[in-house]
């Protein structure tokens, strides 16, 4: 009977010394962060990135009208609206989206270093 007791100790002194390093890997402190080693954005990043988004809503602001179509389409909306309205919306966003992509490719290098490099039309991208 005793050797039994002492089985089921060293049983658990075991379980409790395998489980106790795991147990201590969950602490906050001691877990790993990879958001940590990413370095902040830079004024070059963010200007590029700016620049980009302009060239990108330049060349594909035209397909505005589709994606406006096809948005009211799985809406439900009726045919009469589809074919009268969903086009104008289309071209006034297409014309919108452009417009706002000429401004960001234009302006990319003279923005404010703190402020300035936000979107202005969302979303950023339109695919």
């Amino acid at each position: 009977m005793r050797k039994t007791m002492w089985t089921q100790a060293v049983a658990a002194l075991l379980v409790i010394g395998l489980l106790a390093p795991g147990a201590m890997a969950f602490d906050e402190r001691l877990t790993y962060d990879p958001d940590d080693e990413i370095p902040a954005t830079t004024g070059l990043e963010r200007s590029l990135t700016k620049l980009g988004r302009g060239l990108s809503n330049i060349i594909f602001g035209w397909a505005e009208i589709p994606v406006t179509f096809d948005k009211n389409l799985r809406q439900g909306k009726p045919l009469g609206y589809l074919v009268g309205v969903a086009p104008v919306l289309g071209t006034a966003r297409a014309l919108m989206r452009t417009s706002t992509g000429v401004f960001e490719a234009v302006t990319f290098p003279f923005s404010d270093r703190d402020v300035n490099y936000e979107a202005i039309i969302e979303p950023d991208y339109l695919f």
